[in-house]
């Protein structure tokens, strides 16, 4: 269904919303200790259980997480109502590691996609639109 006037949020958009995110999320892990990037070590499993607990719970509480909230996008479900937990869930766990499989297509594909969903948006039937005038 389509919302009358959305503003969808394309590629660049949300990339820099993600590549604030990445700083912050480094920043609190160094401040925590966890600076370490060894596969598969106990820090490391750590580090991404954090990076995706952020991601969910800020999504999943605001629609939104710190660097999107800076940027001025928010995440809800296609017809304009508020992605519920099992919708954030999905986009932030399965839907992003689709997304992310094959050389990052499911994330490009945001640039190219008329609505500006990546693979993940598809799957939860999310969109990302912008929440101030840019």
């Amino acid at each position: 269904m389509e919302m009358e006037n959305t503003r969808y949020a394309g590629f660049w958009i949300r990339f820099v919303a993600a590549f604030i995110d990445g700083i912050l999320l480094m920043a609190v892990l160094y401040l925590l200790g966890l600076s370490s990037k060894a596969p598969f070590s106990s820090e490391w499993f750590i580090q991404n259980i954090l990076g995706l607990l952020y991601y969910i719970v800020l999504t999943g509480v605001w629609g939104q997480t710190l660097g999107k909230m800076i940027i001025g996008v928010k995440v809800v479900r296609t017809d304009g109502s508020t992605a519920g937990w099992g919708t954030v869930i999905l986009r932030e766990t399965i839907g992003k590691i689709i997304s992310g499989i094959v050389l990052l297509i499911g994330y490009i594909w945001a640039g190219f996609d008329k609505r500006k969903q990546s693979w993940h948006d598809k799957m939860a039937d999310t969109i990302v639109v912008k929440t101030k005038a840019q």
